[in-house]
């Protein structure tokens, strides 16, 4: 039997609008879910989206995947942490001084938050990285930007779950992991490195982010009901 903690399923917003987001919301107790709000509903919404799910009881988690110069990334975040975001991340593909300086945005934050670092996208493989000139295989790529991210003393990572054991091994059980890529279903859609749910919990990971499997459901109410059925 399947068992999920309350408020460990993100569930994905990816919606051009709040009101078609709210086909999902509507049916999802924010004592028991968490809500992701990415770039495509946040370019089209903006900041204002987050106050109303704040509003609704939503804790929400950020996903802009800063990658940029450090003082770029610090301004960004230093505003971002103002909005009362439960958690965001930054893309650790920027580097050490940008990681350094996402870390001190969030020291200066006076709200509670988490910030986590993405490694690889899960829509990536070896091949991809090869191509883009990244002769590191996907398993060594992530080992390494998560040791950037826990010398910056980041909260933890974005990885897919096939990485999570040895990183818990790693970097301590406190070390959190955020898993995409998690399918109820089966069906890949255009990301590659996939789990079943029951593989992610098995795996021990933190966080587990739910998009289309649920905002494409055929009937959205009842899988939210089915994952209902599995916390405790």
């Amino acid at each position: 039997m399947i068992h999920l903690r309350s408020k460990q399923v993100i569930v994905a917003l990816d919606f051009d609008s709040y009101d078609q987001a709210m086909s999902v919301c509507n049916n999802l107790d924010p004592e028991k879910f968490r809500l992701k709000v990415g770039k495509q509903l946040y370019s089209a919404e903006g900041p204002k989206i987050l106050d109303r799910f704040h509003q609704l009881g939503f804790e929400v988690f950020l996903d802009l995947k800063f990658h940029d110069i450090p003082n770029t990334v610090y301004k960004a975040l230093k505003n971002v942490f103002a909005l009362g975001v439960w958690m965001t991340n930054i893309h650790l593909l920027g580097g050490t001084e940008m990681i350094q300086a996402a870390k001190e945005a969030q020291l200066a934050s006076d709200k509670e938050n988490l910030l986590i670092g993405v490694t690889v996208l899960t829509s990536l493989k070896d091949s991809h990285l090869k191509e883009i000139g990244i002769t590191k295989d996907t398993n060594s790529l992530v080992s390494e930007l998560s040791i950037l991210a826990k010398k910056a003393s980041l909260d933890g990572v974005v990885c897919s779950v096939h990485e999570v054991r040895k990183l818990k091994k790693n970097f301590g059980l406190d070390f959190l992991t955020v898993t995409p890529g998690i399918r109820i279903q089966q069906e890949k859609g255009d990301q590659t490195r996939v789990a079943s749910l029951e593989m992610a919990i098995e795996e021990n990971t933190d966080y587990i982010v739910l998009g289309r499997e649920i905002s494409q459901a055929e009937n959205i109410s009842k899988m939210i009901n089915k994952l209902e059925s599995y916390i405790i």
